[in-house]
């Protein structure tokens, strides 16, 4: 068996203090034809009547600006006007969160209360270590999903890259490599490179439908963390019942193999 596991980040900053999150969900090959459609489905049941079912599904979704109204936003992509219809944002979220539901995807992720980690270690804020330390967290607990599921797997990000730098991808890649030839704290390089093939980097138009459900992941997580008020319609339920629990049940699991807390 094979599967992807799609990474997103997300940040906040709230009473001073900064949060950073990598997280994402699983998906086996095998699901990917039922996600596409269900995904497709949602984006048909919105825009079909204005443009055609095969426009609609070229749509791709991302959480901020769905939740947007702002007039940026709106000149771009004129297309989210239909968001401001509360009703249309609802079946996009919920439809989101029960894709993950029904299809039963794990979801593995890192959180990092950035400046507690800055006090605690005497160091200094950092996006490249922040993501360093989610990155090497969730391939190890990737690892362990892929042994568990006797499987390989990949690793798949949106690309970043703008014009003809792709620089960010570059470093993402590095990273990545890096932890892959010296292994993580509990497994070797060659316990890693016998379960995870490789990363993938694929930009926004080519539409795809892991990376658009992965860009819903990461912000619930982090307003749970800092106890803010989850933004209506929220999916944090659904996420946090989805979280990979290492097969040791959700009490200790969910925390050790899903959504792994730095502070």
């Amino acid at each position: 068996m094979s599967y992807n596991l799609y990474l997103d980040e997300s940040k906040v900053k709230y009473n001073g203090e900064w949060g950073y999150c990598v997280a994402g969900v699983i998906i086996e090959d095998s699901q990917l034809y039922r996600v596409r459609k269900d995904l497709g489905h949602i984006k048909t049941s919105i825009w079909k009547e204005q443009i055609g079912y095969g426009a609609a599904k070229r749509i791709v979704l991302h959480e901020v600006e769905v939740r947007s109204h702002r007039p940026n936003v709106l000149i771009k992509r004129p297309e989210y006007s239909s968001f401001l219809r509360a009703e249309n944002v609802r079946i996009v979220v919920n439809g989101i969160g029960n894709i993950i539901s029904n299809h039963e995807l794990p979801v593995i992720g890192a959180l990092e209360n950035q400046t507690q980690v800055e006090r605690s270690y005497l160091t200094k804020r950092s996006s490249y270590s922040s993501y360093y330390l989610a990155l090497k967290q969730i391939i190890e607990n990737f690892c362990h999903f892929l042994k568990q599921h006797r499987a390989t797997g990949t690793i798949i990000f949106e690309s970043r890259k703008s014009g003809n730098s792709n620089i960010q991808d570059k470093r993402v890649r590095k990273m990545f490599m890096k932890i892959m030839a010296h292994g993580t704290l509990r497994y070797s390089s060659m316990d890693l490179q016998e379960v995870v093939s490789g990363i993938q980097f694929i930009q926004k138009q080519e539409n795809d439908a892991g990376l658009q459900i992965a860009d819903f992941v990461p912000h619930p997580f982090l307003l749970h963390y800092f106890r803010i008020e989850q933004t209506k319609p929220s999916i944090y339920q659904n996420l946090r019942k989805a979280r990979y629990t290492g097969g040791i049940g959700e009490r200790s699991g969910a925390a050790k193999f899903g959504m792994c807390i730095f502070e």
